[in-house]
């Protein structure tokens, strides 16, 4: 059992190393600015935005129907009202254990296996250490075969390691979304996780509809 799990220790650092291979390419390479002015006009884009913000930033309460809605996931209301129920308990859960993959076995397998949700979850919870994850983030990075939380894992890795060793590009885009335009964004109190993930949601789910 020891020997497996440093073979997926190990698996998940080199898939990472991959990952941030591949985002300092494309960040290296990208019109900052102009890739975020695209979304400023989007409807939907400020929707979700605007409830990041609350339930995020101002750590609101989550509501499970709303929190389906904005993230655009197909859950059951037998599903999420179960996280409506015992939302103290398993927010206090998720902030004392750390642990996506005992909490997903644990709370996020009921008729279907839902990672994208946990991910969403944590990320909302901790959104310094963990990413909001779903099937086209997965795609672009080449593991839409993967077990979705051995992704998420892998993901979290790749932008730890890209955080670490490129401070001057995350520096660049926070500089670029500290102007008055991108105000609603609220940068300053944003995570650089979120930074990331906010330009591969932006990349994957809107530029591409």
């Amino acid at each position: 059992m020891k020997k497996d799990r440093l073979d997926v220790r190990e698996y998940i650092e080199s898939s990472a190393i991959s990952i941030r291979e591949e985002m300092k390419e494309d960040l290296e390479n990208e019109n900052i600015e102009g890739f975020f002015d695209k979304f400023q006009g989007d409807k939907r884009t400020l929707s979700f935005i605007s409830y990041y913000n609350k339930t995020v930033l101002n750590k609101e309460r989550i509501q499970f129907s709303k929190f389906t809605y904005q993230w655009a996931l197909h859950l059951s209301k037998d599903f999420y009202a179960y996280f409506d129920k015992n939302y103290d308990k398993l927010v206090k859960e998720i902030k004392k254990d750390k642990n996506i993959e005992a909490f997903f076995k644990k709370h996020c397998v009921h008729k279907r296996k839902e990672g994208s949700f946990c991910s969403k979850l944590f990320h909302t919870i901790l959104p310094s250490e963990f990413p909001p994850v779903d099937n086209p983030i997965k795609g672009r990075f080449n593991l839409q075969n993967e077990e979705f939380i051995t992704s998420v894992l892998i993901i979290k890795r790749g932008y730890e390691l890209f955080i670490k060793e490129n401070p001057r590009l995350i520096n660049l885009i926070r500089a670029t979304l500290l102007k008055d335009k991108f105000s609603y964004l609220r940068v300053n109190e944003l995570s650089d996780i979120r930074i990331l993930d906010m330009y591969y949601w932006f990349k994957e789910n809107r530029e591409k509809k």
